[in-house]
């Protein structure tokens, strides 16, 4: 059992840091989402490669396996930070995943590789086993219990968080597509009643910071279209967006409202204006 989890955690570290090697700018990308540098994302993958290497050859896997636990237990206490400043998903580029995934996933995959790395470990003094087993798995409890009250924290203070700051969107005539005229193409936009597109980045902290937000305008019926920064960089030019988070409020196929937006209170802003400028031109 032992042999088939060292040779099991090796292959997954290792296949873990060749996805990051071969695609540098989606690791960044992915740290970057976890509110880390881009430059961790190379440190992570030199990490991977280096524990994985060593539990594939057999030599010191006592401590390789202790290196692979903290390496989940420092993945999980960064999931969990991002989660807590209200990124509910994120793309972690792991395994060559372009996908964003939900939160408490990604933090069950590392709680998860930190669990496997405890069954790896085989000290050589009788009992020490056993009890560097019980030190990690009280460590991975303690990291499962903050994600809980992270998660209930935020689903709490998140939006009260959100509506902070100035009330007033940017919206400047040159940046956007043009006020008064038909919105530039975009699959899923409604050509009948109104919808929110929001731009955004996923290196961008105001970004997911709104994510919540976004979320909770579209459970109320709103239509919320989000475009990412590189998947959607066409739409970008063709919508002429300056910067991150932008967003556009479209009514029947028109674009009525436009701005830079730093909070979900200023977004809500936005769609107030495009409202009375719809009301008026009524």
């Amino acid at each position: 059992m032992d042999e088939i989890a060292r040779l099991a955690l090796g292959a997954l570290l290792v296949a873990a840091a060749a996805t990051k090697i071969a695609r540098p700018r989606r690791a960044a990308e992915g740290a970057r989402a976890l509110g880390m540098p881009g430059r961790f994302g190379p440190v992570a993958a030199a990490a991977e490669l280096v524990i994985g290497v060593t539990l594939l050859s057999g030599r010191a896997t006592v401590a390789a396996a202790a290196a692979a636990a903290l390496l989940g237990l420092a993945f999980a206490v960064v999931i969990a930070l991002a989660w807590a400043q209200g990124s509910s998903r994120m793309r972690c580029g792991c395994l060559g995943g372009d996908r964003e995934r939900p939160a408490w996933l990604l933090l069950l995959r590392a709680l998860g590789l930190t669990a496997l790395a405890t069954v790896v470990v085989r000290p050589p003094a009788p009992g020490l086993r056993e009890t560097l087993v019980a030190m990690v798995a009280v460590l991975v409890l303690a990291v499962a219990g903050l994600a809980v009250c992270v998660a209930a924290l935020a689903r709490q203070v998140g939006l009260l968080h959100l509506r902070l700051g100035p009330q007033i969107p940017l919206e400047l005539a040159e940046e956007g597509p043009p006020l008064g005229e038909a919105a530039p193409p975009l699959d899923g936009l409604p050509a009948i009643g109104q919808a929110l597109v929001a731009f955004g980045s996923a290196g961008c902290r105001l970004c997911r910071r709104l994510e919540p937000g976004l979320r909770a305008l579209s459970h109320d019926g709103l239509p919320v279209l989000v475009v990412d920064e590189v998947d959607g960089a066409d739409v970008v030019a063709a919508w002429n967006v300056p910067g991150f988070p932008f967003a556009v409020h479209v009514v029947g196929g028109i674009v009525v409202a436009k701005g830079t937006v730093n909070s979900l209170e200023q977004v809500e802003s936005l769609l107030g204006t495009g409202a009375e400028r719809m009301s008026v031109a009524a």
